[in-house]
């Protein structure tokens, strides 16, 4: 068994230890860890085309055992596709059906049905398929079969506009398209820019080589600015008789704005000048050059929100021209966009806050105090931060749920509910999602709410969490902020010398507690670290390099992220807002948007121009909170967690380099 399932094991018990209410309350349905053992080989040996072995009667009344059969089944057909292996599958389908069990078995036989022509047995059970290969299957069997032939060249058309690479399974529809002659120039075109639309330029340029050099070359040049856009801008700017398309100048220019604020602001007055330029891009530009000037912090953001019409000022606009006031200490301004923004928008928390603040400057305390008492209620960050102008008490309005002994015990004997935890105790997680999703498909919030506790218990933090915001529970506090691998936290705070409770709050929020997390960035484990920013904490505090693998394994996991946040806070001279915002968009960034004089926090927080890593910062604050109260512990005011930031150049040269982590965040 592998390392990572012992572990999961192992969180059994101490979990059952710490929640004794849910282990008295469950009837314990047991399954011993050596039939656990047996399934697992078993399976492992139809992965590695070991012949099947005998099995045991504990293995046959397993509940998982259905698992190993539907494996088997998969294998079974693609090592031997034929009508006794479909006749098998079709069996096993039928007596399961729209059970979880067969999800990957249904694929996988309907993609070999297709694959072998067999379109009387794939369209009947390929009718609800959205797997886009399966989809393009569908399409070729009723081309094949000749099967509602009326609507077919349009739905054939519709997916071959989808912006987006096709499966190899669409190139016999794709073709039937052209030799029908569906396929005119005009649907080429349109298929080109609605993937220039989608924001991929490569896949543009590859639909566009079946265009007419003529045709396509505005909409090379439209991917050239998606590419490149300063370089291709300048040279639309510098040559008025150069055709461009009004939305690719649009999306060119966006895109620079977001990358370089200063140099859509430069560039924009030579734009402005080309004669042909549509009246109604003219604002639109005028806006994008604002908000990029915005995302900067630039100075002259407010002048630049001065010269677009207010009819073209979009609510995320309304926003940015608020925090740009807020940047460059102009409260009054502030105060009066904030009054502009629509009422929805200006009703949320955060700006009510920077309303009661921007009073109190403007008007004074006495002023802002009952603005500030209306949100102190609240349990998060913008309701602490105007405690801490009251200077009162955190309402964290935290209370336990109530163990409702009848639905956890329906809920413990769910079959469903069952083979969940099973799956998920040998580590088929994914596997294990899908049957607590079908298991509860149908579930109230009271039940959601008894199903977070029974998960809970199990060890299974992420899926505890996630059913008590679909059961709209945010405050059992003890629920919510678990506490797991403690001594591999309690080592990893000792040697970074980094709080407990912050460590906690970063793996809640980078991996809500699933030590096998895998980003789309390839960031690994509980605090989501890339193998090559791994590599360079290695070489910094001479640990041992760890493998892809070893970063799902929690104590390596917490040590490096927890070697890693101590690098930045140092580089960021011990302020933690600076250094969780560096861990989520890397410390360049954080670099980049220092202020040039001292600053309250809460201001420059306000200002990250990505959305991504100002909620990151916002949310690791408030779980910092959480998790002191939940070990009995005053919670810290966020006064004093976030300091003045403080203009400091010279940071980079004072501390070692910190390995660069993928940019997860977006700017607005």
């Amino acid at each position: 068994m592998s390392r990572r399932i012992l572990w999961t094991i192992s969180l059994l018990a101490a979990s059952l230890t710490a929640h004794p209410s849910v282990s008295r309350a469950t009837p314990a349905v047991r399954h011993d860890a050596a039939v656990r053992r047996q399934f697992l080989a078993a399976m492992d040996r139809v992965e590695t085309g070991v012949p099947d072995a005998p099995d045991p009667p504990a293995l046959v009344r397993y509940p998982l055992y259905d698992y190993l059969l539907a494996a088997r089944l998969q294998r079974d057909v693609a090592a031997a596709p034929g009508p006794a292996n479909d006749a098998r599958v079709a069996s096993f389908l039928d007596a399961h059906a729209h059970e979880p069990v067969t999800v990957a078995l249904r694929r996988d036989w309907l993609l070999s049905l297709a694959a072998r022509g067999r379109w009387r047995t794939f369209l009947p059970r390929a009718a609800s398929a959205m797997d886009p290969r399966l989809v393009c299957d569908r399409l070729a069997g009723r081309i094949a079969t000749g099967t509602d032939p009326v609507d077919l060249p349009a739905q054939a058309i519709a997916r071959w506009l989808e912006p987006r690479a096709p499966p190899s399974e669409c190139d016999p529809v794709f073709a039937w398209l052209r030799r029908r002659g569906f396929l005119t120039e005009d649907l080429r075109e349109l298929r080109v820019r609605g993937t220039l639309d989608a924001g991929d330029p490569r896949l543009a340029l590859r639909f566009a080589r079946q265009l007419p050099a003529e045709r396509a070359a505005p909409l090379r040049l439209w991917a050239r600015l998606l590419e490149t856009p300063q370089s291709a801008l300048e040279s639309i700017a510098g040559d008025p008789r150069r055709d461009a398309p009004a939305a690719a100048i649009a999306a060119g220019f966006d895109l620079l704005s977001r990358r370089d604020g200063r140099a859509a602001m430069s560039l924009l007055p030579r734009l402005l000048e080309r004669p042909d330029l549509p009246a109604a891009l003219r604002p639109r530009l005028r806006l994008s050059a604002a908000l990029g000037a915005a995302y900067d912090r630039d100075a002259d953001a407010l002048a630049a929100f001065a010269r677009v019409p207010a009819a073209d000022i979009d609510p995320v606009a309304a926003e940015w021209r608020v925090r740009a006031a807020l940047w460059n200490g102009d409260f009054a301004q502030a105060l009066a966009g904030i009054d502009a923004l629509p009422p929805a928008v200006a009703a949320e928390p955060r700006w009510q806050y920077w309303r009661a603040r921007a009073v109190a400057v403007t008007a004074g305390a006495a002023a802002a105090r009952p603005l500030y008492a209306k949100i102190a209620q609240r349990r998060d960050f913008y309701g602490y931060l105007a405690a801490d102008r009251l200077r009162r008490p955190y309402r964290l309005h935290a209370h336990l749920t109530p163990v409702d002994r009848q639905i956890l015990g329906r809920l413990a004997a769910n079959p469903g509910l069952i083979r969940a935890r099973e799956l998920y105790f040998c580590g088929m997680v994914e596997r294990a999602t899908l049957e607590w999703r079908y298991a509860l498909r149908d579930a109230d919030p009271p039940t959601l709410v008894q199903a977070a506790r029974l998960a809970s218990g199990w060890g299974w933090y992420a899926r505890s969490i996630i059913a008590l915001k679909q059961a709209d529970d945010w405050d059992d506090l003890r629920l919510r902020y678990p506490r797991p691998y403690r001594r591999a936290v309690a080592t990893a705070s000792r040697m970074a010398r980094v709080p407990s409770d912050w460590l906690f709050a970063v793996m809640r929020q980078e991996s809500l507690y699933q030590s096998d997390a895998l980003s789309s960035a390839d960031a690994r484990g509980l605090m989501q670290l890339e193998p090559r920013t791994a590599a360079a904490i290695a070489r910094h505090w001479h640990l041992r390099r760890p493998t892809q693998g070893q970063l799902m394994d929690p104590p390596v996991a917490l040590e490096f992220g927890a070697a890693y946040l101590r690098d930045l806070l140092d580089r960021f001279d011990g302020q933690l807002a600076l250094g969780l915002a560096a861990y989520n968009a890397g410390p360049a960034a954080v670099e980049r948007w220092l202020p040039d004089h001292p600053m309250a926090a809460d201001v420059w927080i306000e200002n990250i121009p990505y959305r991504e890593t100002r909620a990151y910062v916002q949310h690791i604050v408030e779980h910092i909170v959480a998790f002191a109260w939940t070990r009995g512990a005053r919670p810290p005011r966020l006064a004093h967690l976030l300091r003045e930031v403080q203009p400091a150049p010279s940071f980079a040269a004072h501390h070692p380099a910190s390995p660069q982590p993928f940019h997860r965040g977006k700017t607005g």
